[in-house]
């Protein structure tokens, strides 16, 4: 247990310290004008309303689920996930004032299913929420001013919230005619927070082409939060007009935590489209 211990207070003294020098480097890039790409900033904008800029961001994921739990696996393709879904949206929020920048993640799904075991019937209903919050800034730009080349490399820190409730309601139907049926009704769920640091590179081809790398790790045990937790993915983006980028590409997440003495370990993976909306 004091060994546990240790090696959390560790770990959160590296987390808090590499969050402190990302801050203190950002300071001495204030002046650097950000020009993340799902920002869609306009380079021409005079100050003070070219020193902020914001995007939303609503894109699909079609993904694929693989969960081990307990030593019992379980495999969804992205039909099967699709097809017991009632309602899900996934977005992003970009906004930056000068070099600061805020990204936000949020995913909501709101899924149900049933299955028959012999004379049991299992109803199962999960509202799921997932947000991802960081604050950073760019640290290193070599784009040029037209957008056909070099790299822009941002970081971020902040947490990952998770929160899945969870209603099983179990019906045994009598084996005996006139015999009465038995409901087992039971909630239960999990919502934890997950320190997390990010990174994302932008590589532009041409004016309105370029290429999006974005990656995610934290988790480190801390608290309740998981043993680890990573996300990474890779996009083509596409600029329609002044105000309108889509994006294309491939992503996955990955995170492993105990509870209860129980080891879940889940990953998500699959490619996904969104359309960014600009507005500064």
């Amino acid at each position: 247990m004091q060994k546990r211990c240790e090696k959390t207070l560790c770990i959160m003294s590296i987390w808090i310290a590499v969050s402190l020098a990302m801050l203190v480097n950002l300071t001495h890039v204030g002046e650097v004008r950000a020009q993340n790409p799902l920002l869609l900033e306009d380079k021409t904008t005079p100050a003070p309303w070219g020193e902020w800029g914001f995007s939303i961001t609503p894109y699909a994921w079609f993904a694929a689920q693989s969960s081990d739990v307990g030593g019992e696996k379980l495999r969804q393709s992205f039909n099967d996930l699709a097809s017991i879904t009632n309602l899900g949206f996934q977005g992003r929020l970009l906004a930056r004032w000068r070099w600061l920048t805020l990204a936000v993640d949020y995913t909501y799904a709101d899924q149900s299913s049933a299955t028959d075991i012999g004379v049991a019937a299992i109803d199962m209903a999960l509202k799921q929420h997932i947000l991802d919050m960081k604050l950073g800034g760019i640290i290193y730009d070599t784009r040029t001013s037209k957008q056909d080349g070099g790299v822009g490399v941002w970081i971020g820190a902040g947490a990952r919230y998770w929160d899945n409730d969870v209603d099983i309601t179990v019906t045994i139907r009598p084996i005996l005619p006139g015999g009465s049926e038995t409901v087992i009704p039971e909630n239960t769920g999990q919502s934890w927070w997950d320190p997390v640091l990010g990174l994302g590179l932008h590589f532009p081809v041409t004016p309105t082409i370029g290429f999006l790398v974005q990656a995610t790790g934290g988790g480190f045990g801390i608290g309740s939060a998981s043993d680890y937790v990573w996300d990474a993915e890779f996009a083509a983006l596409f600029r329609l007009s002044r105000r309108f980028l889509l994006s294309a590409g491939y992503r996955q997440f990955k995170y492993d935590r105990t509870d209860d003495d129980i080891r879940q370990t889940v990953t998500v993976t699959g490619p996904f489209i969104g359309l960014s909306v600009g507005f500064f």
